[in-house]
């Protein structure tokens, strides 16, 4: 149990730092390179970093979980699917499974999370060249509690809570517990560099040069963490406002609008006030009693890893980053060591569904749903490789048993409702949908696929539900939200509906924010901008995948061939292979080209 007594408050930041160094146990380096899997209560850690690091990795992981559950008694900690934590040796070893910017590996990362409907996924390196191992692994971990229970944090909040609950630390020998420790690296760049103009910062979505950029993200996660520190533990009555703006962020409001409800001022002064706060150097920390989970280490399970489960752990990990080439090779490596190595047949399914090699997909399922019968993942995928083949009514029977197998996993269930839908089943439809938030209230991330996913298949009025859905969980008021504006609209024009594309797009127009991308593309749906007006506004290459692939669309929709393939094959020869936009694309190419040849 953890009993909580209210902070206390040092102002010696060289006593702090001393603490912070003095209190972290250093992690080995094993040089030889195997393999290891731990299981503890909440998580499952795989790794070449050795068993000893990814025991006490899991312990700290445990402990946070603990804490993090009597620190804030209201937030929902569970989740139905599970989270695995791949732990690396080396920051070589982790750089070919770091995300990537615009084609090229983000090397600074240090760690980073990754919530898919079929697990969550956190990946670290134990090599201190990039940072403290576990102030990573509770920063990356606290995202997966951000998602589990809001679902518009703005990155500042989303970045600047993690840092702040990431300097979690266990004190006389675990029977203390201390939140809010300064950060060495965040307080020499807020001496150094000035801050950001508040408008600035609160604006950051995933998609900007300041989240992106090395150097510009280190003055952004810097600012962020201070910004949150202040409301948290630097002004009483900005922690009782800060409640209430995150407690406003699903009401439909704009950020904008919200701050200035919640806080009760504009940004210049809250500028001032964090500006003052920053210059004064003196960060208050919160301290509890605390008493560890029962039997932690007894209860944890280790084994050695097969040369075939590494390379199906390190496949699957590719293919949840989108890199499916190189996932494709290390699966198929996988079970060329394993032939009936179930996990590695599921994950190179998708891969097969994903290029259209259907009953290559088929066959792999079905090999897997014979060596692995209680896993719900292979019904589960086996139905949607029937709903890409038109086949419904089949895919029905195969959701059911996937939620026969787990009956709790939001995503199951969506994809059974959005089946229905194309059967004409209004009823069951919704009843799924219903179950389907009911389990997951906030995960409004599965809408936006499957509407771009029924795009592409150029089934419209699935894909119009799909954004409908989508608008509906997660507002209008950022970028996701335009695209699923964009994409409500051509599932109206594919079901023929252009009337009522039309009139929803003008109706929509109105709730969404016309200052971020894409918006222009609304603009030139809707007459008021020109083709070329449009192109000059996509000033990089992912504007430009977007641009081409909704000019291309548009065109073919409106049957002027030549333009829409000059525009599709743009794409195809120059756009973002990791884009949606580049998929639908590339099938509408695809039907434009067979239709010419014929």
């Amino acid at each position: 149990m953890l009993h909580l007594q209210r902070s206390q408050v040092t102002r010696s930041l060289t006593v702090l730092a001393a603490a912070i160094l003095l209190s972290f146990v250093p992690l080995t380096v094993q040089g030889k390179d195997t393999w290891t899997s731990v299981q503890s209560k909440n998580f499952t850690l795989v790794g070449n970093a050795g068993e000893r690091d990814l025991r006490q990795i899991a312990i700290r992981l445990e402990q946070f979980r603990e804490a993090i559950a009597h620190f804030l008694p209201k937030a929902n900690l569970n989740s139905s699917i599970p989270t695995t934590v791949f732990v690396f040796k080396s920051n070589s070893a982790y750089e070919p499974f770091k995300p990537q910017y615009r084609g090229k590996t983000k090397s600074n990362v240090a760690g980073y999370f990754l919530s898919r409907p079929e697990g969550n996924y956190i990946t670290l390196t134990t090599d201190r060249e990039l940072g403290d191992p576990y102030h990573i692994i509770f920063h990356e971990y606290f995202h997966f509690l951000v998602g589990n229970n809001l679902r518009r944090a703005p990155v500042w909040l989303n970045e600047g809570l993690a840092e702040f609950y990431s300097t979690f630390e266990t004190r006389e020998n675990d029977k203390k517990v201390r939140i809010g420790s300064p950060i060495i690296y965040h307080l020499q760049a807020l001496n150094v560099y000035p801050l950001l103009p508040l408008k600035t910062l609160l604006e950051v979505k995933p998609s900007s040069t300041h989240y992106n950029d090395s150097f510009l993200a280190g003055i952004f996660y810097a600012e962020s963490w201070a910004l949150v520190h202040y409301l948290m533990f630097g002004n009483k009555a900005r922690q009782g406002q800060l409640i209430q703006f995150i407690s406003r962020l699903n009401s439909g409001l704009s950020l904008e609008e919200n701050f200035r409800q919640s806080f009760q001022t504009d940004y210049n002064k809250l500028q001032r006030e964090l500006d003052l706060y920053v210059q004064r150097r003196a960060y208050p920390v919160a301290e509890a009693a605390f008493v560890n989970p029962a039997d932690l280490d007894e209860s944890i399970k280790v084994s050695q890893l097969t040369d075939a489960d590494v390379q199906y752990y390190l496949g699957d990990l590719w293919l949840q980053l989108g890199r499916f080439e190189d996932a494709e090779a290390r699966l198929q490596k996988a079970l060329d060591l394993q032939p009936g190595l179930a996990s590695a047949q599921i994950s190179l399914a998708r891969i097969r569904i994903w290029q259209k090699r259907l009953p290559e997909a088929k066959k792999l399922l079905e090999s897997a749903m014979t060596l692995d019968p209680h896993n719900y993942l292979v019904p589960f995928y086996y139905a949607e490789e029937l709903s890409e083949e038109g086949q419904d009514r089949e895919a029905v029977r195969f959701y059911n048993q996937a939620l026969a197998l787990k009956s709790d996993i939001a995503s199951v269930h969506a994809g059974l409702g959005f089946t229905y839908v194309g059967l004409d089943e209004g009823k069951k439809a919704a009843n799924e949908f219903a179950l389907a938030l009911a389990i997951d209230r906030r995960n409004d991330a599965y809408y936006h696929s499957r509407s771009f996913t029924y795009l592409r298949l150029r089934r419209g009025s699935l894909a119009a539900t799909a954004a409908r859905f989508a608008l509906e969980l997660g507002g209008w008021h950022d970028e996701a939200a335009l695209y699923m504006v964009l994409t409500l609209y051509f599932g109206e024009r594919l079901a023929h509906n252009k009337e009522v594309a039309t009139a929803t797009l003008k109706e929509e127009q109105s709730r969404i924010d016309k200052g971020l991308w894409p918006y222009p593309v609304v603009q030139y749906l809707l007459d008021e901008i020109s083709v070329q007006d449009l192109l000059k506004r996509a000033t990089d290459n992912d504007k430009q995948t977007e641009v081409h692939a909704y000019l291309g669309l548009n065109f073919s929709l409106a049957e002027k061939r030549e333009e829409a393939l000059e525009q599709l094959r743009w794409v195809k020869e120059h756009g973002n292979k990791d884009f949606f936009e580049y998929r639908v694309a590339l099938a509408e190419l695809e039907r434009l080209e067979k239709g010419e040849a014929k």
